[in-house]
């Protein structure tokens, strides 16, 4: 809804005031995000979300290290396929581009710092491999 050039923008502020920045840049080409229980998830600007992907309440994606200047090795994110995100997991880079495999689960209050390989389970702080989910495609 947020690319549609008529209520786009009003959906947005919409969404804001829910707690929820999701730019809609992010979503090229994803489709069909779920927000479960939403409220207070932020999404970098820098960030590629595929498509199939949950979101819980208090997710954020973004730079580790907010308080500098990017890095020009900096080069966001990328959220593949059927990725689940966990209640208040937090997925963060300084460097390079942190990509989340397809399948991958993030377990609730999660810190994710490096990236993921496809239909795994992360859990903790910082998240490590706990162990890998059945493909489901």
């Amino acid at each position: 809804m947020q690319k549609n050039p008529l209520i786009g923008k009003l959906f947005r502020h919409a969404l804001k005031l829910r707690g929820i920045d999701i730019p809609p840049q992010t979503l090229a080409p994803g489709k069909n995000l779920f927000l479960r229980h939403a409220g207070n998830v932020v999404v970098h600007t820098d960030a590629r979300l595929g498509n199939n992907i949950m979101l819980h309440q208090g997710t954020t994606i973004g730079r580790a290290d907010i308080w500098r200047e990017p890095d020009e090795s900096f080069m966001g994110f990328e959220i593949q396929d059927f990725v689940i995100l966990g209640a208040n997991a937090v997925v963060v880079s300084k460097t390079g581009k942190l990509i989340i495999g397809k399948g991958t689960v993030l377990g609730a209050n999660s810190v994710l710092n490096q990236s993921t390989g496809h239909w795994e389970i992360w859990a903790g702080n910082p998240a490590k491999k706990i162990g890998n989910r059945k493909s489901e495609q």
